[in-house]
């Protein structure tokens, strides 16, 4: 066939309607009949609102494994229900608003009682990261460059090296994390923290990818260019991989461990209820 005729063919409608489906769903998932990734706007800010390690101080030793941690609050309140539809819209804890606490780049913990000690597991001896920021009831991050805090801290012995460095461009993976059935696995918030960068169309980018357990076959991505939330939908019954990276300007992924994380989320029958 000749270059003309191909050229021709390519100018078809239904070339061009192959084409267009095909540049969707690279830009955001599957289409309306499979996973999806739609970025979200931010909900309403919350003035002010903080959270701070109390304890442990930075760079100090714990001498016992089983390491609680103690968080202080300023301009918002832990146990309310936040305010917006969008707790009727996606997974909403009933035990209302929360500090998430990240040690390690592990998932995280929810603290619903800052100002008391809060247990953050057995750990081993050496050197450990943590990170804290408020959220509201449905998970979603309250966001700003100062409502978050970082220690790093010992357990044991002043030995290894702290995995986080606080002074760098770091993305912390928040959400998805564990397993979702009923109304909740409809609509999956995907959210994350943002530190010493500023996403934009000539700068850094937050990039998740969805693919099924232990595979490298892409049913999902989406590539975000502001500091906001999104919803993934269309998930059939089964366990997944959702990657987060932070990308340079060139489309690379920025050194840190913290900037390529990728946690595993379940997703059950929805007939099994919320």
């Amino acid at each position: 066939m000749t270059r003309s005729r191909l050229s021709r063919i390519a100018r078809t409608p239904v070339a061009l309607l192959i084409g267009s489906l095909l540049f969707l769903a690279g830009c955001g998932g599957g289409g309306d009949d499979g996973p999806s990734i739609q970025k979200a706007e931010r909900s309403a800010p919350i003035e002010g609102a903080t959270a701070r390690f109390a304890s442990p101080d930075d760079s100090t030793v714990v001498d016992s494994s089983n390491v609680h941690v103690v968080v202080n609050t300023a301009n918002f309140v832990a146990g309310a229900q936040s305010e917006g539809d969008r707790a009727q819209q996606i997974a909403n804890s009933d035990r209302g608003q929360h500090v998430h606490v990240i040690v390690d780049n592990e998932p995280y913990r929810a603290n619903y009682t800052p100002g008391n000690p809060f247990p953050v597991g057995t750990l081993s001896d050496g050197a450990h990261s943590a990170v804290v920021f408020p959220s509201r009831s449905y998970h979603e991050s309250v966001k700003s460059e100062t409502g978050w805090d970082a220690v790093n801290f010992y357990v044991g012995e002043e030995t290894g090296r702290f995995s986080l460095d606080r002074t760098q461009p770091t993305i912390i993976y928040s959400r998805p994390k564990g397993s979702y059935a009923g109304q909740a696995a409809e609509r999956i918030l995907m959210d994350f923290y943002l530190v010493n960068a500023e996403l934009g169309p000539d700068g850094y980018k937050a990039r998740y990818t969805v693919a099924p357990a232990g595979t490298d076959s892409t049913v999902a991505s989406i590539t975000l260019e502001e500091w906001t939330p999104a919803f993934l939908t269309g998930l059939t019954e089964g366990t997944y991989d959702v990657t987060l990276e932070l990308l340079d300007a060139d489309g690379g992924v920025v050194p840190g461990e913290w900037n390529s994380t990728t946690r595993e989320i379940e997703v059950a029958n929805f007939d099994n209820g919320a």
